[in-house]
């Protein structure tokens, strides 16, 4: 037996096995990536229709959350007859502390650059509330202070509530 002979043989066999081989094996593979391929599409299709009413309902929320904490409606939930120019800012701040916490989860379905603007909406207005108060003394009615407040809002240039506002909504209608 020669076994040059018999290896030339083998070679011979198993070179069109081994071509035929790594044929099928792309083959394959290129199925089955494609085949991955549209079912992650399906899956990205499929989160997108269940999660953007949620998004929209974040969105919706924030807004409703921005509108509650603009001064005048503050100002007309938490006012009291006898409450003082504290009693207000007191019940105003708190006001702002439960609707951002009651909003805290929304974070999760809306940008980052969204969150920011709403965070800073609400300081600005805690700010806002705060700076004024310090202006007026503190057992004068609520009135006064109340005042003050809506002028320095109204005469305000830069609202970043409705900054914010604007933004939500922007991102919301690139969402549909």
């Amino acid at each position: 037996m020669n076994w040059q002979l018999i290896i030339e043989h083998a070679i011979a066999l198993l070179f069109p096995l081994i071509v035929i081989f790594l044929f099928v094996y792309y083959m394959l593979k290129s199925f089955f990536d494609q085949f991955e391929k549209q079912r992650k599409q399906e899956i990205r299709v499929k989160f997108s229709e269940e999660t953007l009413p949620l998004r929209l309902q974040a969105y919706e929320r924030l807004v409703l959350f921005l509108e509650r904490i603009k001064p005048e409606s503050l100002i007309l939930r938490t006012a009291q007859t006898g409450m003082t120019t504290a009693g207000l800012q007191r019940a105003m701040s708190e006001n702002i502390r439960e609707e951002f916490e009651h909003n805290l989860s929304q974070q999760i379905y809306i940008t980052a650059e969204a969150w920011a603007m709403v965070v800073a909406a609400r300081q600005s207005m805690i700010q806002l509330i705060s700076s004024m108060a310090d202006d007026i003394q503190p057992e004068a009615p609520y009135m006064e202070y109340a005042t003050e407040l809506l002028g320095e809002f109204a005469q305000s240039d830069d609202d970043p509530i409705r900054t914010a506002i604007l933004f939500i909504q922007q991102e919301a209608r690139e969402l549909m």
